[in-house]
């Protein structure tokens, strides 16, 4: 675990804020003045298209679930984002789908939805699981014996970070979007 928290500091050229972990305020995911998450889509419906078309994919809790999420984000922003964009969507959308299922208490085979799209400098991530209950809150990394990483990384590359409640459990990140230039 030290070895991402490392990595995120360098590949991200960013550091977690080790006073930062946890939340006062009794479970507030989001930072301090931000506005409401953004909704979902509408199921049926289809998310409007940025300089991407949008990315929606559902995954089975399991091991193997962070991978796959990785690989449908990597292939999604392949040649169409900037190096920084697609380190820190690898590492946002993991991080999201590792909580997933470490956390929602769904079977092993539940559904995991995970979209992506991008509007103007924003890409937009969410994962959304069958979960209710636990609060979601960034705590203290272990670095004794792991765990407490993942939404401090995610704080770290995104812009803003939430969670929405409305029909299990949403959370949801924007990251700064970066077209891929001439050398990416």
């Amino acid at each position: 675990m030290l070895i991402l928290h490392t990595s995120v500091e360098i590949l991200a050229g960013r550091a977690i804020e080790p006073g930062r972990a946890g939340d006062p305020e009794g479970g507030r995911a989001m930072r301090p003045n931000q506005s409401a998450p953004p909704q979902p889509a509408a199921p049926g419906t289809h998310l409007v298209a940025g300089p991407i078309g949008p990315l929606e994919v559902t995954l089975a809790a399991g091991t193997g679930a962070p991978a796959a999420a990785r690989a449908h984000v990597m292939t999604w922003l392949a040649g169409r984002a900037g190096a920084t964009t697609i380190i820190d969507a690898r590492l946002a959308v993991s991080e999201l789908v590792t909580n997933s299922i470490q956390h929602a208490d769904a079977p092993v085979d539940a559904p995991i939805h995970v979209r992506a799209s991008v509007a103007s400098d924003v890409l937009s991530l969410e994962v959304q699981d069958r979960g209710t209950g636990g609060a979601i809150t960034r705590r203290t990394p272990d670095l004794q014996h792991g765990g407490g990483f993942g939404l401090n990384v995610v704080d770290v590359v995104s812009r803003r970070w939430g969670v929405d409640r409305r029909a299990g459990t949403r959370v949801w990140a924007e990251l700064a979007y970066s077209a891929a230039g001439p050398d990416s």
